[in-house]
């Protein structure tokens, strides 16, 4: 850290000013204190005088300054020649309470995208977010009107602060997951929402309820004719149900999308650890869509995996995980796809819900047992180590497993599955499991197959909302197809699955077995 700034945040911590938000209020009211005074600097002769301009000046914007006279002259002191931005960085910079902070290859990318699209408009929204390069970005396009915006109070003085002097940057405070920016639009706009929020209050009716998919389809109503968008999403957005398949297919019936990128894993750490795209959506006709897998290079993020397909191909596809579109070339995706066996979604086939949340303190000598993930090993429940729990059965009836039902872990850093068969004891699901439970036409022991089979598995990947620690929900799975085959063909499959598994763990037992045996009396030879 920065010795001016260390020493700038004790002079605040010493004066119980310690929380984030009260912090960069206190270098915005320093900063707003400065250009007030930049052509009377004599006031700060009467500190009394001083104090009380100080009051009238920030309070309305800032609230009550929480301490003295003395206080504020020191404070004042301590940050008067401290960069507003660099001041700003370090205080967020490790912030896991949602303020997001893009890194700096992200504002290098969006000057890239400005430099080849030569837009004459352009809108960077929530602009805090971008801090880390945002100056140097603005300072190399004089001749573009740049329009940013932000939400909050304080990052909107920030803005106003830092950027008062260009005659072509212009500041809104405005949030994008509400009708905002009337009658304006714009060439190129590179917008980073906030994900998985719910706003309380809508001004209108939106496709989805989330603040992702409000921000994306608000923005795209302020593209011109010829504009370009790059928005950065989260996993789901490319394959949930509901509202996002209706906002897929507005995207499809009204804009064009010209490239899907997989960022880096980690991009937003320590803020959020999910699976993020960057979506360039186009209102001008496009013939291919581009997509691949982002990784950092020295300065810059390069792309991997680059694969361009047909716009029309591209259409043909239900949703876009990008995973398995860049892996069509596999042989077995490919066959998969191509197959004349019919296709049905779990949702219509099966019952899907995931398992109840424990904590670990909850557990206790009970008559109900819990199964875990910790409890699935190669395709398989051990029920010997299963947790219980002291609680009424009425009020777990919801989570309890039947015979048949076929369990998959939804967190972790592996895919299990398996399929549950009834024991003494109820027992149930906890909430690292999304349970499946067949209708008429399948089978669980069918459903565990194909998700061990490596088509199976590269689907379920594909609904990964998490990096490395696997996030999958219990809704998009529902929406993963299986192939439909009769149920005599399934129970021909299980029988022949079953039986050459237990040939197989019989022959790894008799070599275990023998390798025993073999140690020991090479250990005894050593006597």
């Amino acid at each position: 850290m920065n010795t001016s700034i260390e020493t700038a945040l004790n002079t605040l911590y010493q004066r119980q000013i310690t929380n984030r938000e009260q912090i960069l209020k206190e270098m915005l009211r320093v900063k707003m204190m400065l250009k007030k005074i930049e052509n009377n600097s004599s006031i700060l002769l009467d500190k009394e005088k001083f104090f009380q301009l100080m009051k009238k000046t920030t309070e309305d914007d800032l609230g009550f300054f929480p301490a003295d006279r003395a206080d504020f002259i020191s404070i004042f002191e301590a940050l008067r020649d401290i960069d507003l931005i660099d001041f700003t960085l370090e205080i967020y910079r490790d912030d896991r309470t949602g303020t997001i902070l893009s890194p700096i290859y992200l504002i290098r990318y969006i000057n890239d995208r400005i430099k080849k699209l030569k837009p004459d408009s352009v809108l960077i929204t929530e602009a805090e977010k971008h801090l880390v390069g945002l100056r140097n970005l603005v300072k190399q396009y004089p001749e573009i009107d740049i329009t940013l915006t932000t939400q909050y109070k304080p990052m909107y003085i920030l803005l106003q602060l830092e950027f008062r002097e260009y005659e072509n940057i212009r500041i809104l405070f405005e949030s994008i997951y509400t009708e905002c920016l009337t009658d304006e639009y714009f060439d190129y706009i590179s917008t980073l929402p906030v994900f998985g929020q719910k706003p309380e209050e809508l001004s209108r009716e939106y496709l989805t309820k989330e603040s992702d998919g409000i921000a994306l389809e608000n923005m795209l109503h302020h593209l011109n004719n010829t504009g370009t968008m790059d928005i950065i999403v989260p996993a789901k957005l490319t394959f949930a149900g509901m509202g996002y398949e209706k906002l897929r297919s507005y995207i499809i019936e009204n804009f064009n999308v010209e490239s899907i990128f997989i960022l880096p894993e980690g991009t937003f750490r320590p803020s959020i650890a999910i699976k993020t795209y960057l979506f360039s959506i186009s209102t001008e006709k496009k013939d291919k869509v581009d997509m691949g897998t982002f990784e950092i290079g020295k300065k810059n993020i390069e792309i991997n995996d680059l694969k361009s397909i047909s716009t029309k191909e591209f259409l043909s596809h239900d949703d876009w995980r990008i995973e398995l579109l860049l892996s069509e070339d596999d042989e077995n995706i490919q066959l998969f796809k191509n197959s004349i066996h019919q296709k049905a979604k779990l949702k219509d086939i099966a019952e899907v819900f995931r398992g109840k949340s424990i904590l670990k303190k909850d557990t206790s000598l009970g008559d109900i047992s819990v199964l875990n993930i910790s409890n699935i090993e190669n395709g398989e429940i051990d029920y010997r180590e299963l947790d219980t729990i002291n609680e009424e059965e009425r009020k777990v009836k919801r989570y309890e497993l039947i015979t048949g039902d076929v369990v998959l872990s939804s967190r972790g850093t592996a895919i299990k599955s398996a399929v549950f068969k009834t024991q003494d004891k109820t027992t149930i699901a906890s909430a690292n499991l999304i349970v499946i439970r067949p209708k008429d036409k399948i089978k669980g022991e069918y459903i565990k197959i194909f998700f061990e089979s490596p088509v199976g598995l590269a689907i379920i990947k594909s609904f990964q909302r998490g990096t490395t620690i696997m996030n999958i929900n219990y809704s998009d799975i529902m929406e993963m197809e299986i192939p439909l085959l009769s149920i005599n063909k399934q129970l021909e499959l299980i029988n022949q699955y079953n039986e050459e598994f237990e040939i197989y763990k019989e022959a790894v037992k008799k070599a275990e077995n023998r390798w025993m045996d073999i140690k020991d009396n090479l250990y005894d030879e050593l006597l």
